[in-house]
């Protein structure tokens, strides 16, 4: 998989419309560490948006 076990763990917290502070709380992390997850997440399936990281955790079953 593309993605890192934490990675995962955030893509599956996009898949349920967590933002990026709810993220970071959910983690117990920082608010920048959030985004610059997600920002990797994005960056390593080419995608440009938070809904098609959804989409794709969906349909992998990598949400929870």
């Amino acid at each position: 998989m593309l993605l890192t076990p934490r990675e995962q763990q955030v893509a599956a917290l996009l898949a349920q419309g967590l933002t990026d502070k709810q993220i970071a709380a959910q983690l117990v992390v920082s608010l920048r560490t959030a985004q610059g997850h997600v920002q990797r997440i994005l960056r390593k399936l080419g995608f440009t948006s938070r809904a098609q990281v959804a989409a794709w955790a969906w349909n992998s079953g990598t949400k929870s």
